[in-house]
């Protein structure tokens, strides 16, 4: 596809299972220079093979921006379609002229930065001669005045299958922790074949349960730190192509005391492509799930979909909710010359889940600062010196939180300090740290946070503490505490030194929000910066 800038960006979250940080390194920087960005939101389009000389017409969205605020008043996109002779043939729109095979097109008002894409929709059907297995290509080239251009290249192909189109989901916001949501499920087969039946998959994170048991489906247990929970329901009516199914009953989700951030996917594929691994699923006990009837054809044993891509779609939901992000600090003694083990870190106090949605910002991190007399000599292992303001024993070390954080979650480090001098009274810090405190320099800030004055903490060195034996170094060590809800941060109050698990999302770079049913995977579409969603 092209490096082109792809803009968005896809956590998988079917395999959360390794610790990362969210404090961005070097985040401070801005950028060089501002680019161009460019690419398809149906990254390897197949068009259905034509029926009695009819094609069925799909479109290719292609988006661009740029990098940097503000936008830019006009930018042209050049499309070349000479690789797409005996494949497909092209419908243009408005705002392109084209001569033979080359197309230019003016984009006005080209967006920048937190802003949503703008998109050139190009109209595409296969050729009528073309056979299942042809395949193409569309060069794309974007330009505008002052900016390096940039280029790439869409593959087109033919294919003879079901192609199953689910409708979009929404977005809601202010939810009310306690309510029902309802949601209707339609979907059509926009492909040249009929599939013989249609499987549904939902998944939910924390903070969203199923209110409904329908007896073909398949439900699993809650999995991973998001708590996801699949359900895989087979819907046993021939879906014919230009036809349309929707759930006679809509999907009923409750939101519960942990959301904040949730959602609920929906995916529809024919039988053949939809192999989720159920095993360990429980049936479920209530009534069975049907779909509104339609004019059936002949059942084939399987039929593959030809573009999995928009079988796909999320109810994504921002509940009216809270969750108290707490810096954990430590008091401890220590006498002059000893090396003591400080163990820091941060919690999350609830009630809400909260998860890093959005790149950095989201869950962060936090920082730790030693005061004069106390020199570190061992850092953490996924702890790291500020490489702008830092000192060399003394920090500030910017330190990860994990990208899931329920209700209860904890992660505490442990730095083996030394103390070179005798102590009293003397306080470094522990404060939660995040991609806009990281930039500005300012607090970290989370809306949904609403008792900032634990946001930081002190570690708190005493002495003398007992005397050593004489030709042994002592180890002193402290109790790490948050500062709220108790014990305060000073006093302190013994925590285990494990959290609430170090699941985190890996993430991938996409053009398309890809959907991995086959390997049991469902790839959830990550909220841009700016809060714009698809």
């Amino acid at each position: 596809m092209g490096q082109t800038g792809i803009r968005r960006t896809l956590g998988v979250l079917a395999a959360v299972a390794t610790a990362s940080t969210a404090v961005l390194v070097g985040a401070g920087t801005a950028f060089a220079s501002d680019q161009l960005n460019m690419g398809e939101g149906e990254y390897g389009l197949t068009l259905p093979t034509a029926v009695n000389g009819t094609s069925v017409e799909k479109v290719l969205h292609v988006w661009a921006s740029h990098d940097q605020g503000g936008e830019i008043p006009t930018a042209t996109l050049t499309v070349d379609v000479s690789g797409l002779n005996g494949v497909a043939t092209v419908d243009w729109p408005a705002n392109c002229t084209h001569s033979g095979s080359t197309g230019t097109c003016t984009l006005e008002h080209l967006p920048g930065a937190n802003e949503p894409e703008q998109y050139l929709g190009l109209g595409l059907k296969a050729d009528p001669k073309a056979a299942a297995g042809a395949k193409g290509s569309i060069g794309l080239k974007l330009t505008a005045p002052g900016y390096d251009a940039v280029e790439d290249s869409s593959d087109i192909q033919v294919g003879s299958g079901a192609d199953m189109t689910i409708q979009q989901l929404p977005t809601l916001t202010h939810v009310k922790v306690g309510s029902t949501l309802s949601e209707p499920i339609e979907w059509s087969n926009t492909g040249n074949e009929t599939a013989p039946s249609s499987v549904l998959t939902f998944q939910t994170t924390a903070g969203l349960q199923y209110k409904q048991s329908f007896s073909n489906c398949l439900y699993s247990k809650p999995d991973g730190s998001l708590k996801m929970v699949t359900a895989v329901c087979t819907v046993n009516q021939p879906l014919a192509p230009g036809k349309a199914l929707r759930l006679t009953s809509d999907i009923k989700v409750g939101v519960t005391k942990e959301a904040r951030y949730a959602l609920m996917s929906a995916a529809v594929l024919p039988p053949g492509d939809a192999n989720t691994d159920t095993r360990g699923y429980a049936k479920g006990t209530g009534a069975a799930l049907t779909a509104e009837a339609v004019v059936s054809a002949a059942i084939r044993p399987q039929v593959a979909d030809i573009n999995p891509r928009d079988s796909y779609t999320e109810l994504d939901i921002t509940a009216d909710n809270t969750a108290d992000f707490a810096a954990v600090g430590t008091s401890l003694k220590g006498n002059k010359g000893q090396t003591v083990s400080v163990t820091v870190g941060a919690r999350n106090n609830g009630p809400a889940l909260i998860y890093d949605r959005s790149g950095g910002e989201g869950t962060g991190g936090y920082k730790v600062t030693f005061p004069a007399g106390a020199t570190v000599t061992k850092i953490p292992s996924d702890c790291t010196l500020d490489n702008r303001t830092g000192v060399k024993g003394r920090g500030p070390y910017n330190c990860p939180s994990d990208y899931v954080q329920g209700p209860g979650y904890q992660k505490l480090v442990t730095f083996k300090v030394r103390l070179d001098a005798q102590l009293h009274d003397a306080k470094g810090t522990v404060a939660l740290d995040n991609e806009y405190s990281y930039i500005t320099g300012k607090p970290a800030s989370y809306d949904w946070d609403k008792n900032p004055a634990d946001d930081s903490a002190p570690i708190v060195f005493n002495g003398p503490a007992t005397k050593p034996s004489a030709g042994t170094t002592a180890t002193a060590s402290g109790s790490a505490s948050a500062a709220a809800p108790a014990p305060t941060s000073a006093q302190g109050g013994d925590l285990a030194q494990s959290g609430g698990g170090s699941d985190s999302l890996p993430l991938g770079i996409a053009g398309a929000a890809a959907v991995a049913i086959g390997a049991g995977a469902v790839v959830f579409t990550r909220r841009r910066r700016a809060g714009v969603h698809h």
